[in-house]
């Protein structure tokens, strides 16, 4: 029984520590609706869920095009204000925390 713990106590703690760096994923979030870019968040921004990350004009007005699912860090930022944007165009990259 004593083996069993000496032995099986470091390899799940080995396990977890390897795990770690998976659990901080890279989350692409894509664009809902299309149109010209008003906004868009800036590279190194923290974000938290719901926080909007683009914003498309449309004939309504500005709108939400992309929110966050989950809190992180702004990793990547695909598109310019001004440009244009597709529905499902991968729009921002955000480093889950």
């Amino acid at each position: 029984m004593l083996l069993k713990k000496t032995v099986l106590l470091p390899l799940c703690i080995m396990s977890t520590l390897m795990a770690a760096p998976v659990l901080a994923a890279d989350i692409p979030y894509t664009a809902v609706i299309g149109g010209t870019v008003a906004s868009v968040v800036s590279v190194g921004t923290d974000v938290r869920e719901g926080d909007v990350l683009l914003t498309v004009d449309s004939l309504a007005g500005p709108m939400a095009a992309a929110r966050a699912d989950s809190s992180g860090t702004v990793k990547e930022v695909k598109v310019k204000t001004g440009g244009t944007v597709a529905p499902g165009t991968v729009v921002v990259v955000v480093e889950e925390k």
